[in-house]
């Protein structure tokens, strides 16, 4: 795979930095800000760095095969470190906890949000920030990466272009994917199969309750469903179980925008999924309720404040379609 001269800085500062380094995944993580952030944790620690990976909520149990995943700490911690790189997230306010930090750096893939200096490597192009940490780590030293550095990357990109059927998925994506099986032995089946297939009943008991609240709106160009927080309790389930529900609305024919709404009352908050088949930018709906994310998939919080039916009121008046 070729070089992207432009990651040339990070890299170079990364190489020459001497401090400690917290490696910060967005809370609630996902497929690619744990597999972006082992990724760099592996390779940085084989450079005698003093690298810590941390998070406020634990690596869901679909990634916990990924290599190193139990060395991540919980989020915050009194440590102060001379860097913290946030990893697949446009704020430190995605980190869902206060950082102390004397710089913080950003590596990512989302547009917009906040800047911190010339050393972050944004790459708005890019499907996955996993691409852009096989980049970065290329520039870096391609000796560095192995098959437990490449399978986590392979599974941020997997995660983030839903196993490569999501818009985002392009012929460079493909071509990424198809260099770290052959050359790193990833084994594709592997990750499919804990990232997938991994079910525990109570996730799919959840699914049910949750499918049971399916809504057309729109004239059937949008589809909403919900999650309580008393459902998961009686249930023994947990915010990780709700992984990848939204995407049921999303699969109905003719729906162009799904809405997943989540109840979190320990935050006070209503936690909101939008996901579209690309013809709609929901970045730009989440945007206005403080979130952001992507064109075809986002996520924003809104107060509980609202009930329910508000918050769905308040969605679908933004959601001009």
């Amino acid at each position: 795979m070729p070089l992207k001269k432009n990651y040339v800085p990070a890299a170079e500062f990364l190489k020459n930095f001497k401090g400690s380094i917290l490696l910060a995944s967005h809370e609630n993580p996902d497929g690619d800000t744990v597999g972006s952030a082992l990724a760099l944790y592996l390779a940085l620690k084989k450079l005698g760095k003093d690298i810590t990976v941390g998070c406020k909520d634990k690596v869901p149990y679909f990634l916990e095969f990924l290599p190193a995943s139990r060395d991540y700490i919980k989020l915050p911690t009194e440590r102060e470190f001379d860097l913290c790189i946030i990893v697949d997230a446009s704020s430190h306010t995605r980190l869902g906890v206060p950082v102390k930090a004397k710089k913080f750096m950003r590596i990512d893939h989302h547009k917009g949000g906040d800047f911190y200096g010339e050393h972050d490597l944004i790459d708005v192009e890019a499907p996955a920030t996993a691409l852009v940490a096989y980049y970065l780590l290329k520039n870096l030293n391609e000796e560095l990466i192995d098959r437990d550095i490449a399978t986590c990357i392979y599974t941020g990109l997997a995660t983030d272009t839903g196993f490569f059927i999501n818009s985002n998925t392009d012929a460079d994506t493909l071509k990424l994917a198809a260099y770290l099986v052959k050359r790193y032995k990833v084994d594709p089946h592997e990750v499919a199969v804990n990232v997938k297939e991994r079910n525990p009943v109570r996730r799919l008991k959840l699914l049910s309750k949750v499918l049971d609240t399916l809504e057309l709106h729109k004239g059937g160009k949008v589809a909403s469903i919900y999650v309580l927080k008393e459902w998961m309790d009686k249930l023994g389930a947990t915010y990780e179980d709700t992984e990848g529900f939204v995407n049921y609305a999303r699969s109905i024919d003719g729906v162009e925008v799904a809405i997943f709404i989540i109840e979190k009352p320990e935050e006070g908050v209503w936690k909101i999924s939008l996901r579209s088949k690309g013809n709609f930018d929901v970045s730009k709906v989440c945007e206005k309720f403080g979130g952001g994310g992507h064109e075809y998939a986002a996520g924003c919080k809104i107060d509980r404040k609202y009930s329910l039916e508000e918050v769905k009121k308040l969605l679908l008046e933004a959601i001009n379609l």
